[in-house]
């Protein structure tokens, strides 16, 4: 009986490695801290057409955040995306505050990451209909830091 062997060419080693990698990636809980953009979880609801950008010396770039709106569960949700424009921020974090004194931060205080490509989703806890809501986060790209503060927002 005659042994069949297939001899992979380069690209095909290349294409096993990055599905070697993709598959640790979505087995790993710490997936953005690594080289290859994960996929990225995203807000259930609708976008209010508004883009929060980050600034740094008056000058946006270094990243933006985006809110949603669920209507079925009222809650509103926040995701923090680096720009695309420039290569990579490190050290991304994102904060949803509501008027009742809730919020969520991500990453985690518990377990800190250095996310590289976006922090969230994060979702308020409760029936959020008729209150305002606030944003921050922060990253660091090319050694300067961004800073997100929107202020009260989604208000009604």
């Amino acid at each position: 009986m005659k042994r069949l062997t297939k001899r992979l060419r380069t690209p095909q080693l290349l294409g096993v490695g990055v599905m070697t990698l993709l598959l640790g990636l979505v087995a790993s809980p710490t997936a953005q801290a690594a080289t290859a953009a994960p996929a990225a979880a995203q807000c259930s609801g609708s976008w209010d057409g508004k883009t929060y950008w980050a600034k740094a010396a008056g000058r946006n770039g270094g990243g933006y955040a985006r809110t949603y709106w669920n209507s079925s569960t009222k809650q509103n949700c926040v995701k923090f995306w680096s720009s695309p424009y420039d290569g990579l921020a490190s050290h991304i974090s994102l904060a949803i505050f509501d008027e009742g004194g809730d919020y969520s931060i991500d990453p985690p205080k518990e377990h800190p990451a250095n996310y590289h490509y976006f922090a969230g989703p994060l979702y308020t806890w409760f029936n959020s209909t008729g209150q305002c809501i606030r944003v921050s986060g922060s990253l660091v790209r090319g050694g300067v830091t961004y800073s997100l503060d929107t202020g009260p927002i989604r208000c009604g």
